[in-house]
């Protein structure tokens, strides 16, 4: 492309043209300029980073006075992208910052505050580097000679730079041709370039009207920023606290569990791993190859017409094939009610007997210690929580705590009464459960002092 006439390069008193306006950047093909030495080749930023000419797509010239330019360089969108990742993820505080004065209320009380200018400067230092601009001065940075500007390199030619006729800037150097020749270098074959002559290399940077560095807003409609991670850090955090909490008021603690079970755990049957987790509570074990169902069969019988062992998964060795690891689940089962289950497994468990609860003995009644409630209120208070056909046959006062004696319609019925009751407050401790003819089952529960049972 020919070279713009004299009018149009406007050259200034030191013979530079005027090479404003907007450019789409690119990095020329094989015969075309070789940036190798140049400014161009790539960009070093404050934090020890360079950015590729390859990842500049656009370039923005200014005149600011004779013989004096800046040029941005406009980083390509992926990269900037590629940057907020980064920020997100190692800068958290300064991607939050950013993060909320994009949203109308936080630009909104920034402006307020600090005006205009100075919320688009805080937002384009909190942000990703969306440009680098470079100053380029006559006689140091380049030199201007007719009508040319001159960008020097480290070996050979500088790049010659002007404005073409149809406005875009256009350049030449002076390039070597080679061709590799295959040599042995002791370690291996390497291609050695010989130098066969020159050739004049040529660019484009075609005129863009409009294009300008990146923007946040530029991005809306078409992509949604991410959360800051540590605030999402802070959520999980605080769900995983309130499932904690949860399963605590759900669940007896794990050595509970563990000791509940351990009657129910057949000689040879190892009780690997007691975890309440999730929601659920987590039990593993390994047995014997032909006993690997027992403790299954245990804690089902245990369990009574409650949801027993759930999620069962069975897990073979290679190497110990005549020994199986089981992980289930319990969720309703007493054995994992809260409280202090004192019922025990009358005998360890065969595959042809079932545990059965021992009955507990209860302290003598003694009458109603300073401060509690008359049985009358107390029978009144927690039988409104307890399931549609459970009752309260006794309230009795002993050792500074009540116990409520009561027959209700199945052990699920009696783990749903506990939970309903530890979530007023109460502390309650299923002290014995046991099955009645007809189906009901009896159990007693100790209430320690609590609103529930006291005046």
């Amino acid at each position: 492309m020919d070279r713009a006439d004299k009018a149009a390069l406007r050259m200034d008193h030191v013979g530079c043209p005027d090479l404003s306006g907007t450019y789409a950047f690119n990095v020329p093909g094989e015969r075309g300029v070789s940036y190798q030495g140049s400014m161009l080749l790539e960009f070093a930023v404050e934090d020890g980073n360079r950015v590729p000419a390859a990842q500049v797509s656009g370039l923005i010239v200014q005149r600011k006075a004779h013989g004096l330019y800046d040029w941005h360089f406009l980083i390509d969108d992926a990269r900037v992208m590629q940057q907020l990742g980064v920020i997100r993820e190692f800068d958290k505080p300064r991607y939050r910052e950013w993060y909320h004065l994009l949203s109308d209320p936080g630009r909104g009380a920034y402006i307020a505050r600090n005006g205009e200018a100075a919320y688009a400067r805080r937002v384009a230092e909190l942000g990703p580097r969306a440009e680098i601009v470079r100053t380029l001065r006559a006689g140091s940075e380049m030199v201007c000679r007719d009508g040319w500007v001159e960008l020097p390199r480290a070996y050979g030619k500088p790049i010659r730079l002007t404005r073409g006729e149809d406005g875009s800037i256009i350049g030449e150097s002076r390039e070597i041709s080679t061709v590799g020749i295959t040599v042995w270098c002791g370690d291996g074959c390497k291609d050695l370039p010989i130098p066969t002559g020159t050739f004049t290399g040529s660019l484009q940077w075609p005129l863009y009207d409009g294009l300008h560095a990146w923007r946040p807003d530029d991005m809306r409609g078409r992509y949604v920023f991410q959360r800051p991670i540590d605030e999402i850090e802070a959520e999980t955090a605080a769900l995983e606290a309130n499932r904690i909490r949860e399963d605590a008021r759900r669940y007896a603690s794990a050595e509970t569990i563990r000791t509940r079970l351990a009657p129910l755990v057949p000689a040879g049957t190892v009780l690997d791993e007691v975890v309440v987790r999730n929601g659920k509570v987590h039990v593993r074990y390994t047995a014997p190859d032909a006993q690997k169902d027992w403790l299954l069969d245990s804690v089902e019988r245990a369990s009574g017409d409650t949801r027993g062992p759930g999620d069962v998964v069975r897990r073979g060795f290679s190497s110990r094939p005549e020994v199986t690891e089981v992980e289930f689940t319990l969720t309703d089962s007493p054995l994992a009610a809260p409280g202090t289950m004192a019922a025990r497994a009358a005998a360890r468990p065969s595959p042809e007997s079932s545990p059965t609860l021992a009955v507990l003995s209860v302290a003598p009644p003694e009458p109603p210690s300073a401060g509690f409630a008359d049985a009358a209120t107390i029978r009144s208070r927690v039988g409104a929580l307890l399931p549609a056909g459970s009752r309260i046959t006794d309230v009795r006062y002993g050792g500074g705590n009540v116990t409520i004696v009561g027959e209700a319609g199945s052990n699920r019925s009696v783990s749903d009464g506990l939970r309903a009751i530890a979530g007023q407050g109460s502390t309650p401790e299923l002290l014995q459960i046991q099955a009645m003819p007809g189906g009901m089952v009896r159990f007693e529960i100790l209430l320690r002092r609590s609103a529930l049972v006291t005046e």
